[in-house]
């Protein structure tokens, strides 16, 4: 994805590896890297690309409507984190870390 096709639009929307439609606004993903996550600054493609060719997608044991979307970039890891709901979902938030914190139950690829 270009950055300058994101820039036109506030409502971006992706079909991620599990076939779902999720969304977030522009001005949502400046909430997550202005208070939240300033690392992430700048980094809109980077998560939204997180969701479509995730390595790793984990689901919440606790919150089974969240799902974790792993995609590894040099040494670290983007963590997108999303609310699925009846037929699509949405962005929560996203944060870098390291291979080691992952939590939750493994649903893609599939063991």
């Amino acid at each position: 994805m270009s950055q300058n096709s994101l820039e036109k639009t506030d409502l971006y929307e992706v079909t991620c590896v599990l076939g779902k439609k999720l969304r977030t606004t522009k001005r949502y993903f400046e909430f997550i890297t202005q208070v939240k996550h300033p690392e992430l600054r700048g980094k809109l493609n980077e998560v939204l690309e997180t969701l479509i060719e995730a390595n790793e997608v984990r689901r919440n044991t606790e919150h089974p409507e969240i799902y974790l979307y792993y995609r590894k970039i040099n040494r670290h890891w983007i963590c997108a984190v999303t609310r699925h709901l009846d037929g699509d979902g949405f962005l929560v938030t996203a944060y870098i870390t390291g291979k080691s914190k992952r939590k939750g139950e493994q649903i893609w690829p599939e063991k």
